[in-house]
């Protein structure tokens, strides 16, 4: 590359077009966009401002135009190489064994809502879905392998939930029935290499017999990852969504818990319990909230989106009267 040429290197790496291009082609499906979704982090024991890409909404309306849902979406991107790839290992474990949790990656919130969603109405995303628990980035032009970008783009995301959660929650729980929405949220780590994934019984033999990737593995346009809750992170989560326990004994609030209750909702599960446990000291993990996150190809990045669209739209239009079971 001509020294006249760097800069077009560095603008890419900055990952600024990569936000761009993904902007826009959530604004052509629905989506209004915020760039640079903050949040406050303690960092060595200084409170410290990070963000994320990307913040896309979107409406979800009946026939006529009447809010039935919101979807949030948090999108962080990375721009890579194209020389590097991002390979992942399934998860192995078995049925209830296994972390991930059917539902818990499109995550459908109608706690603090004075409606239902049908029960696991995103279930059938997940039921689709490649399930992962580990991944490394391979840099094919000089066979470097690390997982640092993975981990700090999933740990960026993690970390901005806990406020997103809490920004909807506080607008929506004070509506009244007619204007109060349940809501849709998912993390989406988006990266410009291929994704590969490590076919069922790879061992350490069968990579040192391996000519190139493709001999272990197959491409995926996505997949889903699990990140634990550390201690750290629910010190954070306990932070962000403190303001949360301000709701615990509002009286607006006890109306709508009364109001789930006697259509069948679990206790622990009312808008003041809820409220509670998200702004209370660590302790029962809130996996159905932070724990999976999408990682996908921005080539396969539309059809995502449709996915998602579809998934949420149906459960949105499809309101149910009486509390059902739910997977938490």
């Amino acid at each position: 590359m001509t020294e006249s040429n760097k800069w077009k290197s560095k603008l890419l790496s900055s990952s600024v077009p990569m936000e761009y291009e993904v902007a826009q082609l959530l604004v052509s499906n629905g989506f209004s966009v915020n760039s640079e979704f903050s949040y406050s982090r303690n960092d060595a024991g200084v409170l410290k401002d990070f963000s994320i890409d990307l913040l896309a909404t979107q409406y979800i309306t009946s026939d006529i135009d009447n809010i039935l849902a919101v979807t949030e979406l948090l999108v962080e991107c990375k721009y890579r190489h194209y020389n590097n790839i991002w390979l992942f290992f399934e998860d192995t474990n078995e049925g209830e064994m296994s972390p991930f949790t059917l539902g818990h990656t499109i995550r459908a919130i109608d706690d603090f809502s004075w409606k239902f969603f049908p029960a696991n109405c995103t279930t059938s995303f997940d039921e689709a879905a490649t399930f992962c628990m580990k991944g490394v980035e391979i840099d094919t032009s000089n066979g470097n392998v690390y997982d640092s970008e993975i981990k700090y783009g999933l740990m960026q995301l993690q970390y901005g939930l806990p406020r997103l959660i809490t920004d909807r929650v506080s607008f929506e729980i004070k509506h009244s029935e007619n204007e109060n929405n349940p809501f849709f949220f998912c993390p989406i780590l988006l990266t410009t290499s291929r994704i590969l994934v490590a076919n069922p019984g790879t061992s350490i033999r069968m990579v040192e017999k391996a000519d190139s990737l493709d001999d272990f593995s197959k491409p995926k346009p996505w997949v889903v990852v699990h990140s634990d809750l550390t201690p750290e992170f629910e010190r954070h989560r306990q932070m962000e969504c403190k303001s949360l326990s301000m709701l615990v004994h509002d009286e607006w609030v006890k109306v709508l818990d009364a109001e789930r209750a006697a259509k069948g909702e679990y206790e622990f599960l009312l808008p003041s319990k809820r409220c509670a446990a998200l702004s209370d000291p660590p302790g029962r993990k809130l996996f159905e909230f932070f724990s999976q996150t999408i990682i996908c190809s921005l080539e396969h990045f539309p059809t995502l989106l449709k996915d998602i669209q579809k998934v949420t739209k149906l459960g949105a239009n499809s309101y149910v009267s009486q509390k059902k079971y739910r997977v938490l």
